[in-house]
């Protein structure tokens, strides 16, 4: 369990050296920038800091991606290139302007072609349409009676279009559909030809003005229309193979000039929110404590006149962000923590407790040693094929791992007892055991989520919750007794001791609960943050329902673990019934194996759900204290284009 310590960074200095150190920071991937405007309060010195806006790189450097799109070329792998002063972003730009010229010439020529290419498309349908027909383009055109719209539609966009026209008087004639958009001829009457418009482009219909195609395409028909499709597409490939032969040529220079502007583009990111102040930069953020001294060292090397000051945060520093560092198989259990909430700074971190609890309750109530390895190796095909995180599949293959191991514990495969001896107990024989340990499960948790949350109170210097809170001591002390009190009355056991102690012991903690706040201020000094009394009153109510509420919900423990060889025995008994009829043996392999994937993943599921219910509601509530802010620091690769986004033409 480890919330990595974090320490405040503020370097300033020349802006090449500040810029030197920054790329170290990236590389390195240790740290996190804070605005300066977020650091300095005073308005008037604020106004005299020039702070950093938008990263001045992210365009030009999608822009320059658009070379390798164009060609249909993979982007190269950008290599970090030594801050110096060639690489300022005004000569990086004019080397890139000098590549993207002709580029854009070939973007606006291929847009060009492209559009030609979608009217000869439209006109080799309405052609191929009005073929054996004695009518032409122009001819519906000229209809008096009706209005005619001609174009294409998106395939999910056409039922909702049949929809609506059930509501008006819009005729729909389909013609062919290619590439996911649907070509259609629509007809309205005269009157409502602008609704029938309206209607047709709030479904993103693409229109094709009849009277245009029958003027250019009427002459040479179908003929001409393929002639010039041909040549249209010619022109295209003439293109393309023109930018590959360019990135080709061009590969080493391009390459640089890319790993240069990228190299740019991660320092300004990282720079983001700096300041600057007559002509001295000012950088700000957040490093783990393990980075300091590797800091220190670069900064000698790479940037000797900027002054860097390395310090930890003042207590009560909000916002200080939060950095889990565990082992690899902890670390897989860090997004279910999250999942809930991340551990504030200076907080516990239970990756390690969820880690060990959710795979002994999962295997617990999955216990199979079949549908364990199934669920192993589903959790690894997933991970393989990339529908499944690499953290969750982790997750997801540990607890088949420790279903595996519960099913020896309980002599079940495939929800078959008695292949195996178990090694511990069969649960459908041992009930009365099975719900016993539940309930001593659930008792053993609670009482532990009490015992860290005094520990993290005594770590917060908090005494007052950690001694007559209802999740510290005086709960503890509460919960154990009232616990005892309850089994010996539920099993006719004689206490040690008589029972006016017992009730004088309850009385005494419910009190303490009750007096919280009073009792912290006279007894400790410390200030009173009492309540109403009705306040007070109900939230110990709370604390106490909760103590029954939350231990019996660990019987699900032993409702799930049942319910899994219940639900193998009714896949079993169901296989036997069909048997005896024709075909019996096939059709009994198929219910037995539709049967265990149903188990394997719909079951599987629920007990994933309800194994978090429990570490969430029941455990986590006693203890938890979440709302942390995760450390985000700046990557190197996190700045590679994902795809062109204004030069869609290419795609």
């Amino acid at each position: 369990m480890a919330v990595v310590k974090m320490l405040n960074l503020t370097a300033l200095g020349p802006r090449e050296e500040v810029e030197r150190l920054a790329l170290w920071l990236v590389l390195r991937e240790d740290f996190q920038p804070i605005p300066v405007d977020a650091l300095v309060t005073d308005r008037a010195i604020r106004e005299q800091i020039d702070t950093s806006g938008e990263n001045p790189c992210d365009s030009l450097l999608e822009r320059l991606a658009a070379v390798w799109e164009a060609a249909g070329e993979p982007l190269p792998e950008p290599a970090p290139v030594p801050l110096c002063g060639g690489l300022a972003l005004e000569s990086i730009k004019e080397e890139a302007e000098e590549v993207l010229q002709k580029l854009e010439r070939w973007g606006k020529r291929r847009e060009i072609l492209r559009d030609r290419g979608r009217t000869l498309e439209a006109a080799r349908i309405l052609q191929e349409a009005l073929q054996g027909l004695d009518w032409t383009a122009s001819d519906l055109v000229s209809l008096e009676r009706f209005k005619a719209f001609f174009g294409h539609i998106r395939e999910e966009d056409l039922s909702r279009l049949e929809e609506s026209a059930r509501d008006v008087p819009l005729l729909i004639v389909p013609l062919t559909t290619a590439g996911g958009r649907s070509w259609i001829m629509t007809f309205s009457l005269p009157d409502y030809a602008e609704s029938a418009g309206k209607l047709l482009g709030s479904l993103n219909f693409r229109p094709f003005d009849l009277a245009r195609l029958g003027e250019r395409f009427a002459a040479g028909g179908m003929k001409e229309i393929q002639r010039r499709i041909k040549a249209q597409e010619r022109a295209l490939e003439r293109l393309r193979t023109a930018a590959k032969v360019f990135v080709h040529e061009k590969a080493e220079t391009l390459g640089l000039l890319y790993s240069r502007l990228f190299t740019l583009q991660r320092v300004y990111e990282l720079c983001r929110g700096r300041g600057e102040v007559g002509g001295l930069y000012v950088l700000s953020g957040w490093v783990p404590a393990y980075a300091r001294s590797g800091i220190l060292d670069a900064a000698a090397k790479e940037a000797p006149e900027t002054a860097v000051h390395i310090e930890e945060p003042p207590p009560g520093t909000r916002k200080v962000p939060t950095f889990l560092k565990n082992l690899p198989f902890v670390r897989a259990f860090q997004d279910i923590v999250a999942l809930y909430s991340l551990p504030g700074y200076g907080g516990a971190d239970p990756s390690l407790l969820v880690a060990a609890s959710f795979c002994l309750m999962f295997g617990f109530m999955f216990g199979d040693v079949g549908h364990g390895l199934l669920l192993v190796s589903a959790a690894h095909l997933l991970v393989r094929t990339g529908r499944m995180r690499r953290s969750m599949g982790l997750v997801v293959e540990s607890a088949g791992v420790f279903s595996v191991v519960f099913g020896f514990l309980y002599g079940s495969v495939f929800g078959m007892e008695g292949l195996i001896e178990p090694v511990w107990f069969s649960p459908m024989e041992n009930m009365d055991f099975l719900l016993r340990f539940s309930l001593g499960a659930g008792a053993f948790f609670i009482t532990l989520g009490m015992v860290l949350n005094i520990y993290q109170s005594w770590k917060e210097g908090d005494y007052g919750r950690m001694l007559f809170d209802g999740q510290g001591l005086a709960g503890v002390v509460f919960y154990w007794t009232a616990g005892l009190a309850i089994f010996a009355w539920l099993t006719d056991r004689k206490l040690p001791v008589p029972g006016w102690s017992i009730a004088a012991i309850l009385v005494l903690f419910l009190t303490a609960m009750l007096l919280k706040g009073f009792l912290a201020q006279k007894l400790l000094k410390a200030p009173f943050e009492g309540e109403s009394a009705v306040v007070q009153v109900f939230e110990v109510l709370h604390v106490l329902f909760s103590f029954m509420s939350n231990t019996a919900s660990f019987i699900r423990l032993a409702a799930f673990t049942v319910n899994h060889v219940g639900l193998s025995l009714a896949v079993f008994m169901l296989a036997d019934l069909v048997r005896e009829i024709p075909g019996g043996p096939l059709f009994r392999l198929v219910i037995i194996a539709v049967g265990t994937l149903l188990i394997v993943g719909l079951e599987g599921l629920i007990v994933f759900i309800q194994t978090l219910r429990l570490e969430y509601y029941e455990f986590f509530s006693k203890f938890y204290r979440g709302g942390g802010d995760p450390f985000r620091p700046v990557r190197w690769r996190e700045g590679a284009p994902a795809g062109s986004r204004s030069w869609g033409e290419w795609q």
